[in-house]
């Protein structure tokens, strides 16, 4: 009777052991996680100093492909890529993959290695379309910057995206006036009316200038206004998706399976898996398959601010109704250090206590970077 009593006193004990110890569920356990597995650094626009910079750097030294997935037109966040490229190069990257197209990367790579490259950039944007300019997030001092350190480093420009359709005049100039004074004058009837309508040219009238010239590349150019025009007409993310990866092959194939690029481009597009929005297997779910393949590494990064002025007003994006990013993320901001976020040990278990949003970044980064930044929506070029 004793060993009885013994027996049932025990398991009693267990069973309420086993009452009071709940099964933890994700949203505790990213909260428990994130205390052990976060670093900062700070960044005075041109050196980042602390441990999580330190991170950063460490994935150059680690991986074939590193993917900046960025927030868009950022001056602060130009600043630190350029210390980024320096820094990259110390570990043999070469290669830096950007949302261009393929003759927009040429014409940057040429400025780049110009004399004034700032100057450069500041006067195309204000020649370009108003406030946009003429290449996409190429348009202050900043971003001239940028191409500044990729020449000082040796870096080839690759443009894998479309070309810009505010860049079309632009093209339409540069094609038009490599010409001789002969052509120009037989010829303006045509490319006035194709700038007549520069938005979306006519498909007949750029066939009819690619049959008159005898420039390769500017043949190839005409082509890829064909092809981005009707991308942008028919808002086609999966063609858009293919010729990313199209063109991104053909410089990997070009360089060498071991050339090490680093990517800077949004945040959508450089996910593993499908991309957040489009719901497509994008550029950065093929060169993570890639890295597998070649038994070497990709890491990728989810960049993203809290707070943006948005004609004048401070929003919030922890407290905006439309969040842009994942607020369990927001609440970590810190208005005077970088903070990184590192996922890759994170074991969810997929129970629903976290929002959706939260879940997609967890799965498709290895980390959150978080800047300090207010980002002034309505300020780009200089």
């Amino acid at each position: 009777m004793k060993h009885i009593l013994i027996a049932v006193l025990l398991l009693a004990g267990t069973y309420t052991y086993g009452q009071n110890k709940q099964p933890m569920n994700d949203e505790d356990r990213l909260n428990n996680y994130i205390p052990t597995h976060v670093s900062y650094f700070t960044f005075d626009g041109h050196r980042p100093m602390g441990k999580g910079w330190d991170n950063l750097d460490s994935m150059f030294a680690k991986n074939q492909f590193v993917a900046w997935g960025e927030y868009h037109n950022s001056p602060l966040l130009s600043q630190l890529t350029a210390y980024a490229l320096e820094s990259a190069a110390n570990y043999g990257y070469k290669n830096w993959c950007v949302e261009i197209g393929p003759y927009a990367a040429s014409e940057l790579m040429r400025i780049s290695r110009s004399k004034n490259p700032v100057d450069t950039v500041i006067k195309l944007y204000k020649a370009g379309y108003p406030h946009i300019g003429v290449f996409p997030f190429f348009s202050s001092r900043e971003d001239a910057r940028m191409l500044i350190a990729a020449n000082r480093f040796g870096y080839k420009i690759w443009g894998i995206d479309q070309e810009f359709q505010m860049s079309f005049p632009y093209y339409l100039s540069t094609i038009y006036k490599a010409q001789s004074a002969k052509f120009q004058q037989q010829h303006k009837p045509l490319y006035d009316s194709l700038q007549a309508k520069w938005w979306y040219p006519s498909t007949m009238l750029l066939d009819s200038l690619s049959k008159t010239i005898r420039q390769k590349p500017y043949k190839t150019l005409i082509q890829a206004i064909k092809v981005s025009k009707e991308i942008y007409r028919n808002n086609d993310n999966q063609a858009r998706s293919a010729l990313m990866k199209a063109n991104f092959f053909k410089y990997y194939d070009a360089a060498g399976k071991n050339g090490k690029t680093f990517f800077k481009m949004g945040s959508n597009h450089l996910a593993k898996g499908m991309n957040l929005q489009t719901n497509l297997y994008d550029i950065g779910n093929a060169v993570y398959e890639l890295a597998q393949r070649n038994h070497t590494g990709f890491a990728n990064v989810y960049l993203m601010v809290r707070y943006t002025m948005e004609n004048g007003k401070l929003v919030d994006d922890l407290l905006n109704d439309e969040n842009e990013n994942p607020r369990i993320f927001s609440k970590f901001y810190d208005k005077d250090r970088w903070v990184l976020i590192d996922l890759r040990q994170l074991k969810i278990k997929n129970d629903s206590t976290l929002p959706k949003d939260a879940y997609q970044l967890i799965e498709k980064y290895d980390y959150v970077l978080i800047s300090p930044e207010v980002l002034n929506i309505n300020s780009v070029g200089n």
